[in-house]
Parts: structure tokens; sequence; C-alpha cells
């Protein structure tokens, strides 16, 4: 069955189909990916937050940022480079997350802990949605929850733009009143639903006997739902504790 998914619609880009990826492999990609980001932001988080060195973990979750956001953009529409970018995709994303540990950590204390909780209990219950087909991934979920994805990054960037060019704000969806939980809650939940997506990837692809290398950006794709939902969970407590 073809997929709308515009990931899956570039598996033609690969050359070598002479050995289709598995599920196994995908998920074992993955597993490899997940740990390498997890050593590297735990390392940099202690090493941080033990030394309170501030700037350097402003500077991990900044530079993890944006050098996780563009090797993710090259992967996507280059599938053929998902096996070149997939570890230095998963450093950056280890950084990122270190960084923007401490810096929660410092004005929030417990609350990446928590996040943490939160992300991995919400990936076992996700699984369990997917695995026994209470969600399914139909052709309308994912373009509602891909929509509402594009829409969230949309409001973000625009964020970021008004905080670095006019240091201001998008009036009360950022901060800790009932419209900016609310909002974070929405974030939360979208992440959330995405690792639906990433599964329904990893399944279709195989079925439709993807090239081996794809297994790597299916890794790429859930270590980023993984990285976004720790993120949405930092943020939606942290304002929940009501000093944002």
């Amino acid at each position: 069955m073809q997929s709308n998914n515009p990931i899956l619609t570039r598996v033609e880009t690969f050359s070598d189909v002479s050995q289709p990826m598995t599920v196994q492999g995908a998920i074992q990609k993955s597993i490899l990916l997940t740990v390498i980001a997890a050593v590297v932001g735990l390392s940099l988080f202690i090493y941080s937050f033990m030394t309170l060195n501030i700037s350097l973990a402003y500077a991990a979750a900044i530079v993890g940022a944006v050098g996780g956001l563009i090797l993710g953009l090259i992967a996507t529409f280059k599938p053929n480079t998902a096996r070149t970018l997939a570890i230095p995709y998963a450093l950056f994303e280890g950084a990122f997350l270190g960084g923007i540990s401490v810096i929660f950590q410092l004005k929030y204390p417990g609350v990446p802990l928590q996040a943490l909780l939160a992300t991995f209990v919400t990936t076992l219950v996700m699984f369990g949605l997917y695995k026994f087909q209470i969600i399914r991934a139909t052709e309308k979920f994912k373009a509602v929850v891909m929509s509402a994805g594009i829409a969230i990054a949309i409001v973000f960037v625009l964020q970021f733009v008004m905080s670095m060019m006019f240091s201001s704000s998008i009036p009360y969806l950022f901060e800790s009143n009932w419209l900016g939980i609310g909002f974070a809650v929405f974030v939360a939940i979208i992440a959330s639903l995405n690792l639906i997506l990433d599964f329904d990837l990893i399944e279709t692809a195989a079925a439709q006997r993807a090239p081996k290398a794809f297994e790597w950006l299916c890794g790429i794709a859930l270590l980023a739902t993984l990285v976004w939902m720790y993120y949405s969970f930092l943020r939606l407590l942290s304002l929940l504790r009501g000093d944002d």
C-alpha cells in the first residue's frame, strides 16, 4: 500500500534495493542513535551542571538545535545521506539535550527528570496504542498530525524571530497562564502523536522493501520525535511551575 508520508515518497532516491530494510534493523538503528544522544547529553549535563558552566550549556543547546535541524532536513530531502549523517545528527541532538537540560534544571530544579520520565512513559503508551491498533495511522490521521506539526513549527519560528529581533514574545502563548499552558499541552500531544507516524514509517517502509540504508532515516525520525517530546514536556512542566 502506498503512503503519502513525505519521507516515504523519497524511497526511490536510493539506487541499491538489493538488500531491503527490516523493522528489526530500523529499531536497532533507532536504539543506537538514541543511546548516543543520551550518553552525550548526560555527559554534557553532568559536566556543565557540576562546573556551573552556563555558557557551555547555552552554546551546546544552540549549536545542537541548529546542527540537528540542518542535518535532519538534509537527511529528509536526501535520504541517501542518512547513513552518513545519522551519528553526527545524534551527537548534535545529544548536545541540545544536555545543554537545554542544564538550563531548565537551574531554573526549575527537578523538571528535566520529570520530563524524561514523562517521555519514557508516553513512548511506551504510544507504542501500546499503536501495537494494539487503538490508534491507527490512517491517511487522515497523518495529515492532521503533520499539519499541526507544521503550524507549531511556524509559531516557534515566529517566536524566535520576535525574541531575537525585537526582544519580545507572542502575547500570552509562551507565558504561564491558561493559554500558554493549553498551548504547551497541545504541543506535547502533537509531539507524542508523531511517534505513531514514526512507527508507521518503519513498518510501511519495511513492507515496501525500502533499501537497508533507509533504516538510518527511520532512526533519525524517531530520535527527532523523542527529542521534541522531551523538550515539549520540559516547557509544559516549567509553565506549570508558574515561573516562566
